[in-house]
């Protein structure tokens, strides 16, 4: 079997695919790499590859080379990633788009029962990546809005699905240590009625003042940005049951507890 391949038509799809697969990767990684190295990226790869085809007499030495030099070379280009992790992950996201970008290619050419055109398929195909990868960015996203915290607390030791609210700012006027909101009728069923407490006040949507009974626990933990952060002596603020009414949380972390890149309070 003999099969013809038109060097411009290759490089056109080479082209195409390495600019959606690396576009992929700055909007997944959050890169804000600029338009024109992505664009350069792209050039430099497929003028690479159809030297390389045109050169190579062996089409699994081609493969070989663009695969394990020209591609991981045109990823360290674009994104100057400092460690090797950071590459990896860059390289990984990468392959995974361009991999997508020929299973929906042949998806939609070889199932559209010829209704279907070649360019339709691959003009969809770098549409639908790129909103696929925003897409799962998001859901990433969401997913680290939320964190478990174990409460040590009268011998008594609990762990609360969390959410990290960037709005919640609120500090103990006495301590000045950040507080976190709790739901009141979980605390009380842990650790019962509190003995000790006092009033802190705030300020919120619909209520320009208020008072919020708060309490010194003995030790909060959690786990945020791989890595476990203890905080003794944290404060948390006893709310109405009726604010973590239908939520899949019970906590409402305090971004200064270091949850979302803030500072995290440690006292002894």
């Amino acid at each position: 079997m003999i099969y013809e391949v038109y060097i411009d038509v290759l490089a056109v799809n080479n082209f195409l695919a390495d600019l959606a697969a690396l576009l992929a990767v700055n909007l997944f990684r959050r890169r804000g790499i600029r338009a024109l190295r992505l664009l350069a990226g792209a050039g430099a790869g497929t003028l690479c590859s159809s030297l390389l085809f045109a050169a190579c007499q062996s089409p699994a030495a081609y493969l070989l080379l663009v695969h394990f030099l020209v591609n991981p070379a045109v990823i360290y280009f674009c994104f100057r990633e400092k460690s090797k992790q950071d590459f990896f992950y860059d390289l990984c996201v990468g392959y995974f788009a361009f991999l997508m970008i020929a299973g929906v290619v042949e998806w939609l050419y070889a199932g559209g029962f010829g209704l279907v055109s070649y360019e339709m398929a691959v003009g969809a195909a770098l549409l639908l990546l790129p909103a696929a990868a925003v897409w799962l960015r998001r859901q990433a996203k969401n997913r680290e809005k939320y964190l478990e915290v174990t409460i040590s607390h009268h011998g008594n030791q609990i762990t609360l699905r969390a959410l990290a609210d960037s709005g919640n700012l609120l500090k103990d006027p006495y301590t000045g240590k950040p507080v976190s909101m709790i739901d009141r009728a979980v605390y009380e069923a842990a650790y019962g009625a509190p003995q000790s407490m006092r009033l802190i006040p705030y300020e919120s949507l619909g209520c320009r003042h208020g008072l919020l009974e708060a309490v010194t626990i003995e030790n909060l933990s959690y786990v945020s940005a791989q890595r476990t952060d203890s905080v003794k002596g944290a404060v948390l603020g006893l709310a109405d049951h009726a604010l973590f009414e239908k939520k899949t949380y019970q906590i409402i972390m305090n971004p200064q507890e270091n949850v979302t890149g803030g500072r995290n309070e440690k006292d002894g």
